[in-house]
């Protein structure tokens, strides 16, 4: 007859498919009517975002978004930095084999290289190489077998295994809409040049099914003073925002990954009471994704038999990720950066752009070391008419060094990294002393291959063997016995053993002992 399995269930998050791949973005930017003519490019940058992603077969259908930002001289002496800020659509399809409708997809995407061919004095042709990172999931709940039911006699050997089990993942807009005044001593507003936003001092937390983000949106805005010679100024701002995610199940002792992306971005000049463009009024969109694992302690049965009767077990082998560590740690980068050889002095520093890329990630024992670069454009005001703006780019390497117990050569490694905060002054007229403090957190964890029973029947005990088996037995133990082992051999038990041999349950076995076994049937 069969035995009844009862089971406890475990969620896990499978990876189906994983792959990094580059797609040309190609657009032709038209000068709007109420803009002058192009005669230069001062500078043309810009980010990138993923709108959506979807699930399909065999790949994943990404939809994106590229935003252009163009500084120009003009050809009109009176309007002569002017600016563009344009966003164009893509869409692209990554293959991913073993991919179904329906499953869970994140992606991110970064702007590669940029170049540009000025076509005319109104219209660009801007070609963007885009790298896509994806990852394809599904979520799987298995059940372990915690016990058998349906016999008096049967004996099982049970066993704990501990589990990263797959909580759940969200994912929110979150908007931030706010009016800010421009700072005392700066002039009014003419025209906005261009904004560039970042993210600091993120950090989220988790407990009472929640994770609550936090962090400060930085803004720093170019544009064009409402004065007699339309001076080009700067300001910043900071915004610290809080969002609350939902999140079933999850409390402080779990594990959580959080990603923020930037997307869509509004900045319009306001006035004040006075009649003034004294005041700015913007609207940022940020997508949040946040997935979520807890530490379960799983019971499983991991052997039975029956004195009584034949127990036919059929097992598989279910594979779980284990964590072993989290480490957060923080590296600060200090670099002199010199501007190019042809490029301008600089009169006044703008804004200081840096973006992070991990080059290698390795696990040595009970060691994580991270490999990295930071690409750092500088952007500042120069003393040249003809050049007024000018950006300069350096890549810092870095190499950071983490002690991480319990990690082991051949594990699973995760590493997020964030710009936890900026800094930078100048040195001189050609050059820029930067300081970055980088949050690097390293995830290590392995996986564990547990037998798990999903089928289980019993059958008469083979009268034959149980008759010929001796009244009493006299063994002696050999290499990799257990008392288990050797209970289910004679068709006795684990107590009946200690019982004619006083032994206690704790007690080792070594090879030679002499244990005597008594029949039972």
């Amino acid at each position: 007859m069969s035995l009844e399995l009862v089971g406890e269930p475990i969620r896990i998050n499978k990876i189906i498919g994983e792959d990094s791949t580059q797609t040309i973005v190609e657009n032709d930017i038209i000068v709007p009517d109420t803009k002058p003519d192009i005669a230069q490019i001062l500078l043309l940058d810009g980010d990138a975002w993923v709108s959506g992603a979807e699930a399909a077969t065999d790949r994943v259908l990404v939809n994106g978004s590229v935003r252009y930002k163009i500084l120009y001289i003009s050809d009109d002496p009176d309007q002569s930095v002017k600016s563009i800020t344009t966003v164009s659509s893509f869409q692209y399809a990554m293959e991913m084999p073993d991919t179904r409708q329906g499953m869970q997809c994140r992606v991110r995407c970064d702007i590669e290289h940029l170049e540009y061919e000025i076509l005319n004095s109104r219209k660009i042709n801007v070609k963007a190489i885009i790298s896509l990172s994806g990852k394809v999931t599904e979520q799987v709940e298995h059940y372990v077998t915690k016990d058998l039911t349906g016999s008096d006699g049967i004996q099982i050997l049970r066993n704990r295994a501990v589990a990263n089990t797959f909580l759940g993942d969200c994912r929110t807009d979150c908007r931030i809409s706010e009016t800010l005044d421009i700072p005392v001593g700066k002039p009014a507003i003419l025209e906005i040049l261009r904004n560039d936003i970042r993210i600091t001092g993120r950090e989220y937390r988790a407990g009472d099914d929640k994770i609550a983000v936090r962090g400060n949106l930085n803004i720093s805005t170019l544009y064009i003073a409402d004065n007699e010679n339309r001076s080009i100024q700067f300001m910043e701002h900071e915004i610290p925002f809080t969002r609350m995610l939902d999140m079933p199940g999850i409390d402080e002792t779990c594990s959580s990954s959080l990603d923020i992306t930037i997307g869509e971005a509004y900045f319009e000049p306001e006035e004040d009471g006075d009649g003034e463009l004294r005041r700015l009024n913007c609207d940022v969109l940020l997508d949040i994704y946040a997935q979520c694992y807890g530490t379960k302690e799983i019971e499983l049965v991991e052997d039975a038999y029956s004195p009584y009767s034949r127990v036919n077990l059929e097992k598989e082998e279910l594979v779980l990720d284990e964590l072993v560590s989290e480490n957060a740690s923080q590296l600060t980068l200090r670099e002199n950066i010199e501007v190019d050889e042809n490029a301008p002095d600089i009169s006044e520093l703008f804004n200081v752009l840096g973006k992070l890329s991990l080059s290698a990630g390795e696990i040595t024992d009970d060691r994580v070391t991270v490999e990295g670069v930071a690409v750092c454009n500088v952007l500042y005001l120069a003393s040249s008419e003809g050049q007024p703006v000018y950006c300069t780019e350096r890549e810092i390497p870095f190499r950071q060094s983490i002690e991480v117990k319990g990690a082991k050569e051949g594990m699973n490694l995760e590493v997020e990294m964030d710009i936890d905060h900026y800094s930078y002054s100048i040195v001189n007229s050609r050059e820029v002393e930067v300081r970055l403090v980088v949050g690097i957190k390293t995830r290590v964890g392995k996986q564990i291959s547990v037998p798990v029973i999903v089928k289980a029947q019993e059958q008469p005990l083979d009268e034959k063997r149980a008759a010929v088996q001796p009244s009493i037995i006299i063994y002696f133990t050999q290499p990799g016995d257990t008392l288990w082992k050797i209970a289910k051999r004679y068709y006795t038990t684990v107590d009946e053993i200690l019982k004619n041999n006083d032994l206690y349950e704790t007690e080792q076995i070594v090879p030679g002992s002499r244990i005597i076994i008594t029949r039972r049937l």
